[in-house]
């Protein structure tokens, strides 16, 4: 997975500019930076949802952000922070939308779909959930649905913007969980903006740390031997407990 030579932005007015970065496929990826430096911009821009100014974001030396929409959708997936407004839909039916790549105008019919839409069931944990409407679900069930619509949708890159940020403590462990699950057992790349900083690094292989109008690419102990958050928040907010091999904020 190579970024070369990105800007990305608004009306060719660039927040961040020159990305060069190289990563290896099926690892989690975390994106750690203070609001407003672009991790959104940059997610959304790698998964076409936005234009770039310049550059290449390529898979396998596809270049993703010249494919087709329908194209890029077999690629990559996207879970972003907005709450989908949907009515009349039950959830089985809304995670069936992931499959839209892979179907004609007849819509599903192939029993690989079927498949895909109840392996993300499962792997989500919704059973209990896949009969309901979609529009009666709380904000939490709603985003761990829109998980598993990505999930169906069986592309080699997941990218998640802020994926916890509707979620109660127990509903964040089992989304991170559930998400090194498909790097270490699926091979997935996963690539995840967050503010759960000391989850995120104690999962991710590689963080994008974005600071400065730059990304630099680090690994989570990099960051703590080098004191690279107390560079963007301006204090000591972790350290690593060794008794627990763990990271814990301050």
């Amino acid at each position: 997975m190579n970024i070369s030579s990105l800007s990305i932005g608004y009306d060719n007015n660039p927040i961040l500019e020159n990305i060069n970065l190289v990563s290896n496929n099926g690892q989690m990826i975390g994106v750690f930076g203070r609001n407003g430096q672009g991790k959104s911009t940059l997610l959304k821009t790698i998964a076409g949802l936005l234009p770039p100014i310049k550059g290449q974001f390529n898979y396998e030396e596809i270049d993703t952000l010249s494919l087709s929409e329908k194209e890029r959708s077999k690629l990559m997936s996207l879970v972003s922070t907005t709450q989908t407004d949907v009515g009349g839909i039950t959830v089985k039916d809304f995670i069936a939308f992931g499959r839209f790549p892979y179907t004609n105008w007849l819509g599903i019919n192939k029993e690989k779909d079927y498949q895909e839409i109840n392996n993300a069931i499962t792997l989500c944990k919704l059973e209990h959930l896949s009969h309901r409407n979609y529009d009666e679900l709380s904000d939490g069930e709603k985003q761990k649905v829109n998980i598993a619509r990505a999930i169906a949708q069986n592309t080699p890159i997941i990218i998640l913007d802020e994926p916890t940020v509707h979620l109660d403590l127990i509903n964040k462990v089992e989304v991170f969980k559930l998400l090194k699950e498909l790097v270490n057992s699926l091979g997935k790349t996963v690539i995840i903006s967050t503010h759960q900083i000391e989850y995120a690094l104690q999962i991710c292989d590689e963080i994008w740390l974005i600071n400065n109008n730059k990304i630099e690419p680090l690994t989570p102990t990099q960051i703590i031997d080098n004191d690279k958050l107390k560079d963007i928040f301006n204090e000591d907010i972790i350290s690593f407990d060794k008794a627990s091999q763990s990271f814990k904020l301050k």
